[in-house]
């Protein structure tokens, strides 16, 4: 046989060869058998952030936060990297290719170079049993995982902004209670001060009436702060260091129907945190099956081609191996993920009955909330006018002093604290069992808030 007809006969073998590797390695295509939620487009991350002046709507703020916030950009980008690696986990393994020489530098004939025989092979991994496919089964997983944990981190953050959108909103109110507080504690002042000039009340009330005012205008700054701190908190969310907007839009006036305990715990299947775990235990469900493949021993095929310098001829080489599992038969490995899966079982019914106890506890806070909203708008507001409007017309007409007309005055805007105070406690609660439910629970306390 010449040189030519060798080299069409190895180029034969080798083509052979690489077709029975396509025929073992090839991936077949894996069908999903759990719901994921649809990946996000990193394109809509890049876009420029334009700080909002003005007004700030919480739509607006839920848009933004959404775009530009920096956690969730990270698990939009570890989504990116599954990718690359469930890639990587469907790639066949490389093959090795190896130069040997035999018989030379020896001693007799085999003083030199003469007598060199080199040996040019090629070596091919096989995993047979189906690795490649697992693998690559299992990487798939740990993406669609990596997509739910995106889907939980959108939740955070839109409970995030709606939280401290509230605040906002609850703070600006309670700069206007405090505003107006502050403007009658000043007017009581004068009116006690011009008494006092006049000779018609003791100078212990002109004292008494400034402590009310500073105490007013000390309260008023308090809240301010506060409001400015609101703001930073809710711009940080998308990423601002100095928050532009000036004011937020809505009010906390809007109390819906409350919903019953057994629907919404119907919904507790929507939470991301719950929803991911039938994706979690396929995961350890498809390692146990790649660790049982991993029993069954690869083959390494070997061929090319060997040179015999001293007779300047050629010849093929062939060759397999197999591991010997004498000392590891890779049962642990199968030992291990199934012990793994049934720790992921009991994990997932731990992470239930946590979400739901949460929901239980939160629902009850709201309905506490409701509660006290009615109580303090058909009982306390009411009560709290009528003694101020009385207050103020026996003040009027001589038969009580400036300080009791300032404790009226303070009993009133107490009372109207107590109410903002369960306002903002109602929609928060609502926030968190938004939250726990994964999804919206009252379409119309959104638009109130945004209005």
């Amino acid at each position: 046989m010449n040189h030519i007809e060798k080299s069409n006969a190895c180029h034969k073998h080798l083509k052979s060869l690489g077709f029975i590797v396509f025929c073992l390695c090839a991936s077949p295509v894996i069908a999903t058998p759990y719901p994921v939620p649809a990946p996000p487009n990193l394109l809509t991350q890049k876009v420029k952030l334009v700080e909002p002046q003005g007004l700030l709507s919480l739509s607006e703020a839920l848009s933004l936060a959404l775009l530009h916030n920096p956690a969730l950009q990270s698990h939009a980008l570890d989504i990116r990297i599954n990718d690359v690696k469930t890639m990587r986990a469907g790639l066949l393994a490389n093959p090795e290719l190896s130069i040997e020489g035999e018989n030379f530098l020896g001693t007799g004939s085999h003083h030199d170079f003469n007598e060199v025989e080199t040996t040019i092979a090629i070596s091919q991994l096989f995993e047979l049993g189906g690795k490649r496919a697992k693998r690559e089964s299992l990487a798939m997983t740990e993406r669609d995982l990596a997509i739910w944990d995106y889907e939980s981190q959108r939740m955070d953050i839109i409970y995030q902004v709606a939280t401290r959108y509230i605040h906002v909103v609850a703070n600006q109110a309670r700069l206007k209670l405090a505003d107006e507080s502050t403007a009658i504690a000043k007017e009581i002042h004068s009116k006690v001060t011009a008494k006092v000039k006049a000779g018609m009340v003791s100078p212990l009330e002109q004292g008494k009436s400034r402590v009310e005012l500073a105490k007013a205008r000390l309260h008023k700054a308090q809240v301010a702060s506060q409001l400015t701190n609101n703001k930073q908190n809710l711009a940080s969310v998308w990423g601002s260091v100095t928050p532009q907007f000036k004011r937020v839009s809505g009010d906390l006036l809007t109390i819906p129907a409350i919903p019953t305990l057994p629907e919404l715990l119907s919904h507790l299947s929507n939470n991301p945190e719950l929803a991911r775990w039938s994706a979690e235990i396929e995961r350890y469900r498809r390692a146990i099956t790649l660790a049982k493949s991993e029993k069954i021993p690869d083959i390494t095929f070997t061929t090319g081609a060997r040179h015999f310098a001293g007779e300047n001829n050629f010849a093929m080489v062939a060759g397999i191996s197999v591991p010997l599992f004498i000392f590891d038969d890779k049962q642990t490995g199968v030992n291990e993920a199934e012990i793994i899966l049934i720790q992921a079982i009991q994990n997932q019914r731990e992470v239930n009955i946590r979400i739901r106890s949460a929901l239980i506890e939160s629902y009850q806070q709201l309905k506490m909330s409701q509660t006290s909203i009615h109580v303090i708008q058909e009982e306390v507001l009411p009560s709290s006018s009528e003694v101020l409007r009385a207050a103020q017309i026996a003040y009027k007409l001589g038969d009580i002093g400036a300080l009791d007309l300032l404790d009226a005055q303070r009993t009133s805007f107490q009372s109207n604290r107590q109410h903002l105070e369960a306002l903002m406690n109602f929609q928060l609660n609502i926030a968190k069992i938004e939250r726990l439910i994964g999804g919206t629970l009252h379409i119309e306390t959104k638009e109130a808030l945004s209005k």
